[in-house]
């Protein structure tokens, strides 16, 4: 697994003139770096924080369309953002104008999201897989996580942190500077379907038969509408 990346004091300043016209200027939000580091996300956000926040920035300012007209999967970035604290696994599919992030969620920080649990980890102590099918350990093959004896998901974004999502939001546009925007999300669905395209990726096929279908779920996963600064 790749490491977090170090850079020279000229290769920052090359990074942050790069960076895109798109409402976004990296800034250090007023948090304690050294909690973030060691994977505290939990500590007050400020309205400041908000305006400027790394992800879903175009909403800040009114409505958006997922009318993307390339897409791959980043091995790259999936291995990038999978290194932050509270990730467990990450798949990132990029555009021609943004980047996606599908991930779930681990013990590793916290604050990354609320108290809702979505995983049912009973069968682990009884030594089953799923607890409400005790003879039936299987799931489907594409599938990374179906709500079972595994990680933590999050229905919607919204249910993710401020600070969680801006770390990845961060590294992700650190790596890439030229994105328009960084979507984030642990929804199940989406990330069960975020993996499909990497599979078809890893099988060398082309992802462009997959476009309309991906820019149908990603407007599902995100919306359109305006966003209102989350808490």
């Amino acid at each position: 697994m790749l490491r977090k990346l170090g850079f020279p004091i000229y290769g920052m300043i090359f990074l942050l003139l790069t960076l895109p016209a798109c409402g976004y200027e990296k800034r250090d939000y007023g948090r304690d770096a050294t909690n973030v580091a060691h994977g505290n996300y939990g500590s007050p956000v400020s309205d400041a924080d908000h305006q400027t926040r790394a992800y879903q920035t175009q909403q800040l300012t009114g409505p958006v369309s997922h009318n993307n007209k390339t897409m791959a999967y980043s091995q790259f970035l999936s291995d990038q953002v999978n290194a932050v604290p509270g990730v467990n696994t990450a798949v990132v599919v990029t555009t021609d104008q943004n980047a996606y992030v599908a991930l779930m969620i681990d013990h590793s920080a916290v604050g990354t999201k609320g108290t809702t649990k979505e995983t049912n980890n009973a069968g682990t102590t009884k030594g089953m897989y799923n607890d409400t099918k005790p003879y039936d350990d299987s799931m489907p093959r594409n599938d990374l996580n179906n709500g079972f004896n595994s990680y933590e998901t999050a229905v919607h974004h919204e249910l993710l942190s401020h600070r969680f999502k801006q770390e990845i939001a961060e590294k992700v546009r650190q790596l890439q500077p030229n994105l328009m925007d960084v979507y984030i999300s642990a929804n199940r669905d989406f990330l069960n379907k975020m993996n499909t395209y990497a599979q078809e990726t890893w099988k060398g096929h082309d992802l462009h038969p997959q476009l309309t279908d991906f820019n149908q779920t990603v407007t599902r996963i995100f919306g359109t509408a305006q966003q209102l600064p989350q808490d």
